[in-house]
């Protein structure tokens, strides 16, 4: 018999490193930075084979999004949520969810834990992945994650340092994990893309909700019995209300995966991005001979190396002789900004919101 597999799709936090485009009434997940759909639609249609009969997506997010995203998803996507009153990171949004489908589905389903805001383009080798995954943790009783091997020295990313394969099914190799390793220095990101052994941590997980529900009673009790609460009352708005104030701020990296025993990694064979910054928009769309991408309706661009330009606003975009820069254009505000200072992105825009005379409603 095969497992019940439920899609868990975090959909937190506004994306505020694609200001201007994403806002508190447009955040980055009903974008369509990708393509013409928004990314967390794109996200659902990724994972549609496994959402028959019974099964829903169930997508963690929170109150100022949620409306949002019931109106931005296509009648034929039915989706349960879990409304968080306040973000807690990833560790309390995957344990409530764990707990909420045990009860819904059993304690053999299977939780698929995405992102809404990912770039795959390979939707059927994801897909042939998702398969090899879910019968890991099925067979193993363990903890999966999908590693990404890389292909550039980032040190914006955690990585997985993994032994020799275990087995491999389909064209995915599985690994057990043997440690996970913080964000590095750029000398010792290139040291872990040259030896092989390490991939990227996408942050996409993949359990039956038994085991991780154990992991959370070993490793973080305490949130283990506040879930508990929660699921005895019935996964009321107040018992997740509580549930949000009473639990620790925490990743489930640092809470869970670090401390596991049973951890396995399946080397992802599709194409992968985070979606995090304007500097994605280069990996995931094409760049002409002078290195520069443009996106969007009326843009005008001549000469411009290594730019970026990026409009949806009604009126022209035109860049000339551009270099080593991000050019971003809406219908009230734009942005440019040399590509070196974007890691500083976020300070840059907490001192445009403290300025006198500039709208709230521009973020």
């Amino acid at each position: 018999m095969k497992a019940t597999v439920v899609p868990v799709i975090l959909a937190g936090g506004i994306g505020e490193r694609f200001w201007p485009f994403s806002r508190s009434r447009t955040p980055k997940q009903l974008l369509p930075i990708i393509s013409s759909k928004p990314m967390i639609v794109e996200t659902i249609d990724r994972v549609k084979p496994w959402c028959k009969g019974k099964v829903k997506p169930l997508i963690v997010t929170g109150k100022a999004m949620a409306g949002m995203i019931r109106k931005a998803l296509p009648e034929s996507a039915p989706c349960d949520f879990i409304v968080e009153p306040v973000g807690k990171n990833t560790a309390p949004a995957v344990a409530i969810a764990a707990s909420w489908i045990a009860k819904k589905y059993g304690p053999d389903a299977v939780m698929a834990v995405l992102s809404a805001d990912h770039s795959i383009s390979t939707t059927e080798l994801f897909r042939t992945a998702l398969d090899v995954a879910v019968e890991t943790a099925v067979s193993q009783e363990g903890l999966v994650v999908f590693g990404i091997p890389p292909t550039r020295p980032d040190t914006g990313y955690g990585y997985i340092n993994v032994d020799k394969p275990i087995g491999e099914t389909n064209g995915c190799r599985v690994h057990a994990v043997k440690k996970f390793v913080e964000k590095p220095s750029a000398a010792k990101a290139q040291q872990y893309m040259d030896s092989g052994n390490y991939c990227w941590n996408s942050g996409m997980f993949i359990w039956k909700v038994s085991v991780i529900i154990e992991e959370f009673k070993k490793s973080m009790p305490v949130l283990f019995e506040q879930m508990e609460l929660a699921e005895r009352a019935g996964f009321s708005k107040a018992a997740i209300d509580q549930f949000y104030t009473d639990c620790v701020k925490e990743s489930v990296d640092y809470g869970i995966m670090e401390h596991a025993k049973a951890v396995f990694m399946v080397r992802a064979p599709f194409f992968w991005d985070d979606i995090g910054s304007w500097e994605s928009l280069e990996r995931v769309h094409a760049k002409n001979k002078k290195g520069t991408v443009s996106v969007g309706k009326n843009v005008y661009e001549r000469d411009c190396e290594n730019t970026i330009v990026a409009n949806n606003g009604p009126q022209v975009l035109a860049c000339v002789g551009i270099k080593d820069a991000v050019v971003v254009s809406t219908g009230d505000a734009v942005l440019v900004i040399a590509r070196d200072k974007l890691p500083e992105f976020k300070k840059y825009l907490t001192e445009l919101k403290g300025l006198k005379g500039i709208s709230k409603s521009l973020f």
